[in-house]
């Protein structure tokens, strides 16, 4: 067959086109795969948190949080995972919020009682919890914030429902104590593995609080701390309860001298997750009251993780974020193996359950 010159000219104009077209419809479509897992974000305007404060000019040289108060992102499962001591307060990735001294921030003026705090989400994800912590009795203000400076007061389960873009909490701050103090709040996502940390400067009002009233006495240490039951990340705990003179508000959970959680007074048990396979651990419990009083710690109990199940495919390397696959790649991922279906540079989010454009399970 043969060309006319105005029939190749069409042919050979028309191909640039058709390239350019398709490119455009494939990164549309890539756009569309990952933006739901790579957009969730959100902070804390009401009480308005260190980073907002820092937008809004009262909290100066900031760094870039200034412009961006919704990117405090860290990986989640607070307080087991997260954000390492001393740089909670920046999420691991501001380091300007990393500092601490009891003039370095601008508080925001509190009673302590029911409060409402309202965040503010500019992509609202799919979520699992949300937690709000108090810096304990005492804390040293001019150090970096750690794990063992804080102690849970609210908790809300989300079951992994999609919230609006405005969710606004009522909690009950703690009236034991007055003056400067931190509260972290935690937005924990359900199906990225992440989480969202705001800190609020506080100056708590609340009259005689700072003495913590007349109540001195501690709570007995609880007693018969035992494991109940491992898994290859988790170790369930249980233990008998404490005695106060006034009553037992709550209890701290310990892995060695880290704080891994908080429960109520009426709860005597407790699972510590996001732990390593196969891996031994020491536990204790401290109880306390409303007055700030600590117990002594129980008998600690050790615990060993169970181990992986058995690599189905041994050849298959465990699935790791910001690494380089190729087609037809196998990796393991939750006991599962994983055929890599395009190449790409992972990244946190898109683990092989999360992005099925990415990944076929063998």
């Amino acid at each position: 067959m043969t060309f006319t010159s105005g029939q190749n000219y069409k042919r050979f104009h028309l191909k640039p086109l058709y390239m350019v077209l398709g490119f455009s419809l494939m990164f549309i479509a890539v756009m569309m795969i990952f933006s739901s897992s790579a957009s969730a974000h959100g902070y804390i305007e009401s009480p308005a948190s260190r980073a907002v404060l820092c937008k809004s000019g009262a909290n100066t040289n900031c760094g870039n949080i200034q412009y961006e108060p919704q990117s405090l992102e860290a990986p989640g499962n607070f307080p087991a995972a997260g954000p390492a001591d001393g740089q909670i307060t920046g999420a691991g990735a501001f380091p300007e919020l990393y500092e601490q001294t009891p003039t370095r921030w601008a508080k925001v003026d509190m009673n302590g009682g029911a409060n409402t705090f309202t965040w503010h989400l500019t992509a609202n994800h799919a979520t699992k919890e949300w937690k709000y912590y108090i810096t304990k009795k005492g804390w040293d203000s001019s150090k970096p914030l750690a794990r063992a400076d804080l102690e849970l007061f609210c908790y809300f389960d989300d079951g992994g429902k999609k919230p609006d873009v405005t969710v606004s909490h009522t909690c009950n701050v703690p009236t034991d104590r007055s003056g400067y103090n931190l509260i972290l709040g935690v937005w924990e996502i359900a199906d990225t593995g992440n989480a969202f940390y705001q800190v609020i400067d506080v100056n708590l009002n609340n009259a005689g609080g700072g003495e913590g009233g007349s109540d001195t006495q501690a709570p007995t240490a609880p007693t018969s701390l035992s494991a109940t039951g491992t898994t290859t990340s988790s170790v369930s705990l249980a233990w008998n309860a404490a005695n106060d003179n006034v009553g037992v508000t709550g209890y701290d959970i310990y892995s060695g001298t880290a704080l891994v959680g908080s429960v109520s007074g009426s709860t005597l048990s407790y699972t510590v997750t996001g732990l390593t396979a196969n891996t031994p651990y020491t536990f204790t419990v401290k109880a306390k009251d409303a007055a700030g009083n600590v117990s002594a710690a129980s008998n600690s109990v050790s615990a060993t993780t169970t181990s992986n199940p058995t690599n189905p495919n041994p050849g298959a390397a465990e699935w790791a974020a910001n690494t380089a696959y190729q087609t037809g790649a196998l990796v393991t991922y939750n006991g599962n193996t994983y055929e890599c279906l395009q190449p790409h540079t992972s990244l946190v989010g898109w683990e092989p359950t999360n992005v099925t454009a990415l990944w076929s399970l063998k």
